[in-house]
């Protein structure tokens, strides 16, 4: 889809955002355009790992010479993770990820990407999820993974990711950044860490990644994702791909409950009534108890998702946890958390504490948090120049300076909860004891429901 070339900014939701000053429009006849935004989480966000990450979004456009004044998108949205920094300055890049075109028919037949502010929630999670590494532990399961924008399974790729290079020393952030030093000279803009191992990228502590969804024709972008950006690392991939089907009610007998998770991840999910009590049974169900002398008797990763070289990807399957990454040890003094990412405009998290709480007696925390959006103004290559001479170009000019506030939502275990769906006191939703409905939830005082 055609973009015209304006000035005006989009507010979409965002705060304090600054006027954007005119400027006069340069001539992008036989040029690629770039239009880089930066992200990070504002200093007073309540987190573990402070200035953890920051995340360049690249994305590029071509003049339509058939309609001036015009550029087109082309290529994919690029994700940069770079080190995190308390200075407004662009430090080093340490992995990347193009994100896959998001269809190649209808509004989008080139199969490009749709522009700025499509994939900002994702990138609050990552960012959030990297700013609390201690989270990403065990096996990991991502729950309706499918994202906006071609953004499939990159809150759970990248979150991993993000986490393990956040929680680098100084000494070992700088080893991996000469492994990967090599592919800076490329003209191809290369992934950085394709010379590297999974360990190297993936948490020391994560044992398996299991990125589910509903749709099988997601699971298979997944892979095609996977085997992209991680076809040339050694070692066995930890990660899969897993079709479950949780928003709908099942009947009785027909268990979705295979396997129990040490974190599950969800990112702006559905929460509207009833979804939210059908993701609460999943989560309620498949996540480990929080007591570590209940963990102990249960056998993690009893059952192993299908890897995604059973969906058609020429790529050797997944370790099981009984195949070498058992011996990942876990801090026991986390307990098996699930963690929810949202726009706190979304008063829907109602109704996912709600039933948490009162349906399975866990215990829920909300937490706020801002993430700081900086876009510039477009940098422009010759079209047969590598990429890489953006780096060579004049100090970028700011565009917009705006922010937005997110929610996050954990919760775990009541401590006494042994697991594996057992004891009718910590399931009142599956027993009868709650009925389910929103006219049984008790109040605050005054009336007011969580």
């Amino acid at each position: 889809m055609p973009l015209f070339l304006s000035t005006e900014s989009e507010s979409d939701n965002y705060e304090d955002e600054e006027e954007p000053a005119e400027r006069p429009q340069e001539d992008y006849t036989g040029k690629t355009i770039y239009q880089r935004t930066f992200y990070r989480l504002s200093p007073d966000s309540q987190v573990q790992l402070p200035n953890a990450i920051t995340i360049e979004e690249r994305l590029r456009f071509l003049p339509d010479t058939s309609r001036p004044g015009y550029i087109l998108p082309v290529g994919p949205r690029t994700l940069i993770l770079r080190e995190g920094s308390e200075e407004d300055d662009i430090t080093d890049e340490i992995f990347r990820m193009d994100l896959l075109a998001p269809s190649r028919s209808g509004d989008n037949p080139s199969g490009a990407h749709n522009g700025p502010r499509s994939v900002d929630t994702e990138i609050a999670s990552v960012l959030y999820l990297a700013s609390n590494p201690n989270w990403i532990q065990g096996d990991v399961l991502e729950l309706s993974c499918a994202g906006t924008a071609g953004s499939s399974g990159v809150v759970g790729l990248l979150s991993c990711v993000a986490s393990r290079l956040a929680s680098m020393t100084a000494d070992e952030l700088e080893s991996y950044k000469q492994r990967a030093a090599p592919l800076a000279k490329e003209d191809d803009p290369l992934n950085p860490a394709q010379k590297s191992d999974f360990e190297s990228v993936f948490p020391q502590r994560m044992r398996h990644l299991t990125l589910s969804d509903e749709s099988t024709e997601t699971l298979q972008s997944i892979s095609e994702l996977i085997h992209n950006h991680f076809k040339s690392l050694s070692g066995n991939p930890p990660v899969s791909v897993r079709q479950l089907e949780w928003s709908r009610p099942r009947g009785p007998g027909r268990r979705r409950y295979e396997r129990e998770y040490r974190t599950i991840l969800g990112s702006d999910l559905d929460l509207t009534f009833p979804t939210a009590k059908e993701l609460t049974k999943i989560v309620a169900n498949s996540l480990l108890p929080s007591n570590e002398f209940a963990v102990a008797s249960i056998k993690e990763g009893a059952q192993t998702s299908p890897s995604f070289g059973g969906m058609g990807m020429d790529i050797a399957p997944s370790p099981t946890p009984e195949q070498g990454n058992k011996n990942k040890e876990v801090d026991p003094n986390i307990p098996a958390t699930f963690v929810h990412v949202c726009p706190d405009y979304r008063d829907e998290t109602r109704y996912l504490r709600q039933f948490l709480e009162k349906g399975y007696r866990m215990t829920v925390r909300t937490n706020f948090f801002n993430m700081e959006r900086l876009q510039f103004y477009f940098q422009t290559l010759p079209q047969d120049a590598p990429e890489s001479d953006l780096d060579d170009l004049e100090q970028l000019e700011v565009q917009e300076d705006s922010s937005r506030d997110y929610q996050s939502l954990t919760a775990i275990h009541h401590p006494d909860y042994a697991g594996e769906g057992s004891g009718e006191y910590f399931f009142p939703l599956e027993t009868g004891a709650y009925e389910g409905g929103l006219s049984s939830l008790e109040t605050e005082e005054g009336g007011r429901l969580y």
